[in-house]
C-alpha cells in the first residue's frame, strides 16, 4: 500500500462548523498517486467482485477515479449526478437523501444499465454512507420493478478512494442496504 494518507489535507469547519473536511485534491492533482490509487482500487474492486460490467460514478470526484477505474477494469462509466445535470429523459430517476451536513438529491439514467450488469458504486469519500446508500436505492426501486437482476453478493458493491471511519459509513450502509462488509471496499481510512 503506498502512502496516499500522506497527500490528504484535512480543513476544519468546511463546508459548516464542526466538519473537518478531508481534501484528497493533492493526491488527484498527483499523477502518479491518482494512478497508483486508481489501480490499486480496481485490484480491490477484482478481488471482491470479478467481471464488473458497470461503475456508478457519484458526482463529482467520483467522475476522476471512476472513470480510470472503469477502464482499468473494462467497465462502463455511468454517472450519477446532481439533480437536473441530466436530460429529462424518463428514464431519469431521482431521489432525495440526507448528508452529514444537510440534503441533496441525484439522479442516474437508468437506460444505460442492463438487467444483469455487476454494478461497482463509485465515490470518493464514504462518510456516513448517504451518498452511496441514494445510489443504491436507485437501482433498488429498478430491481423491484424487474427491470435489473435482483442484487446479490455477486453483482453489487460499493468503492471509495477514502473512508472516514469515525462516521461509521461502512456499518451504516450495510445495515442499511443489506450488503455485506465485504462488499464495501475503501482504499484509505483515517
Amino acid at each position: 500500500m503506498n502512502n496516499y494518507k500522506n497527500l490528504i489535507r484535512q480543513y476544519a469547519d468546511f463546508p459548516k462548523q464542526g466538519v473537518v473536511f478531508q481534501d484528497i485534491n493533492p493526491l488527484l492533482s498527483n499523477w502518479k498517486a491518482l494512478q497508483e490509487s486508481c489501480e490499486d482500487l480496481a485490484v480491490e474492486i477484482q478481488e471482491v467482485m470479478p467481471y464488473v460490467t458497470k461503475i456508478l460514478c457519484v458526482e463529482a470526484r467520483g467522475f476522476l477515479i471512476g472513470g480510470v477505474v472503469a477502464t482499468l477494469l473494462d467497465a462502463g462509466c455511468v454517472p450519477v449526478r446532481k439533480k437536473g445535470k441530466l436530460p429529462p429523459y424518463e428514464s431519469v430517476k431521482n431521489i432525495d437523501y440526507e448528508l452529514e451536513y444537510g440534503v441533496n438529491s441525484i439522479e442516474l439514467d437508468t437506460s444505460l444499465i442492463e438487467y444483469n450488469d455487476r454494478i461497482v458504486i463509485l465515490d470518493d469519500v464514504l462518510a456516513t454512507g448517504g451518498t452511496a446508500e441514494a445510489a443504491y436505492l436507485l437501482l433498488k426501486q429498478e430491481v423491484e420493478k424487474g427491470n435489473f437482476a435482483p442484487f446479490e453478493k455477486e453483482n453489487v458493491c460499493f468503492a471509495f478512494l477514502l473512508e472516514i471511519e469515525a462516521l461509521e459509513g461502512k456499518e451504516k450502509l450495510c445495515q442499511s442496504t443489506q450488503i455485506p462488509k465485504e462488499n464495501i471496499i475503501s482504499l484509505i481510512q483515517l
